[in-house]
């Protein structure tokens, strides 16, 4: 029995004053199964620098669990497999080169790290889309667990245009925003246009974005500055605002700093948390509080090999975000928040996870309204990265939080993880 997962894309908001906001949290409203393909949902688009137990260390500190990379040696499988690391692997070359890599592949012992398969290295198009076809019909039966992505710029990309109504076996379109200081707008076309084609094997396509890992005319060692990491996590934020995003990969070393931090509580808020039921902005949620329960559009399909293909779209978008935009910009941006959630557990009650960053320039008083019942809840924890305008950097900090109603302040600048029981 398929299950058919209709969608909110934004959760409810009310600004009730200058630095106020209150989100109001509906936890039994449709869900968004936002991560579901048990890999991480972020990751880096850089090779894994593969050695001993210090080399793994290296990556979990900088919430490395995901790599797209080309390298996919026994060495690079059996190091990641031993520390737990996902590979999104470029496959590319002549039609045997791939098809060999393939076999290979599907008879390692450590197949398993293979989170997915990007068919070709050229975002552009441009090479045969016939050999693509064939062969992403091959990996489909030599890896049936593993997503497969055909890369694009844009849905003019050859390599789009020339497989249109030959998707049957691929499952995602890997988007190259590597220059895009803002993801969301060109993100909504695509899936405004896989939402409305009208062959199916189009119409189940979904989204991985790969973007950058700095803006444009920034100094090369500027990306862990307390400015350039609420730019980037509302880079991601705004990525995942759109419906049909699963995942995001970052063209950026993976170090051991605040931006690192920020990824593994990013990482760990998302592993726990697998089901999206809010996104928005302090400024532009309130005004559109009327977009926010769009029916779903429920549609079930089946692929070319007879596999299910579930689809639940929301027939309108929430409000589009605007703060990445505007902070890449230079203007002041906004409170851009994540409302997840996790499954409920017998006897813990249900968690839900709020992730946040204020580029408002002002602190904000945040309040809750669960369920229409107010804003109580039980225990749970609070992540923090605020900036220190004295050394220029992130000041860290985890505490445990108490129950009762639920008031925090976020200071201009903030990247906070909330995670909290109801």
């Amino acid at each position: 029995m398929r299950s058919l997962l209709p969608i909110i894309l934004a959760g409810a908001a009310l600004a009730s004053g200058a630095g106020d906001l209150t989100l109001s949290i509906d936890t039994k409203a449709p869900k968004r199964d936002a991560f579901p393909h048990g890999a991480p949902c972020v990751g880096y688009a850089v090779d894994p620098q593969i050695g001993d137990e210090a080399a793994a260390i290296a990556c979990r500190r900088a919430g490395a669990w995901l790599f797209r990379t080309a390298l996919c040696d026994d060495a690079t499988l059996q190091f990641c497999a031993q520390y737990g690391l996902r590979l999104f692997l470029v496959l590319d070359g002549d039609q045997k080169t791939v098809a060999t890599t393939l076999n290979r592949l599907a008879q390692s012992p450590h197949k398993d790290v293979i989170a997915g398969l990007q068919l070709g290295a050229d975002p552009a198009g441009g090479a045969d889309p016939g050999m693509w076809r064939k062969l992403a019909a091959h990996a489909a039966r030599q890896l049936p667990k593993v997503s497969i992505a055909v890369p694009v710029k844009d849905l003019d990309s050859p390599s789009f245009t020339t497989m249109e109504g030959f998707f049957g076996p691929v499952t995602h379109l890997i988007v190259d925003l590597r220059d895009a200081p803002a993801p969301y707008e060109k993100l909504e076309r695509i899936a405004v246009k896989l939402r409305n084609a009208p062959d199916k094997s189009t119409g189940k396509l979904r989204i991985w974005a790969v973007g950058p890992g700095r803006l444009a005319g920034t100094a090369d060692g500027a990306g862990s500055s307390p400015a350039a990491i609420a730019w980037q996590m509302h880079w991601i934020m705004s990525a995942f605002a759109v419906d049909r995003t699963d995942g995001v990969l970052l063209e950026r070393p993976y170090l051991a700093d605040d931006f690192g931090l920020a990824m593994r509580h990013f990482w760990a808020s998302t592993t726990r948390n697998r089901s999206l039921i809010g996104h928005g902005e302090g400024a532009t949620s309130a005004a559109a509080r009327t977009e926010t329960k769009a029916p779903a559009a429920d549609l079930a399909l089946d692929d070319d090999f007879g596999t299910g293909v579930e689809l639940a779209d929301a027939a309108t978008p929430g409000p589009a975000p605007h703060a990445c935009e505007n902070v890449a910009a230079g203007k002041p941006g906004d409170l851009e928040y994540l409302v997840l959630m996790a499954p409920p557990v017998p006897d813990d009650g249900q968690r839900v996870c709020l992730v946040i960053v204020n580029t408002t320039g002002e602190r904000v008083k945040l309040s809750l309204d669960v369920n229409k019942a107010g804003g109580n809840v039980t225990s749970g924890w609070r992540r923090r990265l605020v900036p220190d305008e004295a050394k220029g950097e992130m000041r860290n900090s985890t505490r445990e939080r108490g129950g009762k109603p639920f008031a925090e302040t976020i200071e201009p600048g903030e990247v906070t993880f909330l995670d909290f029981r109801i």
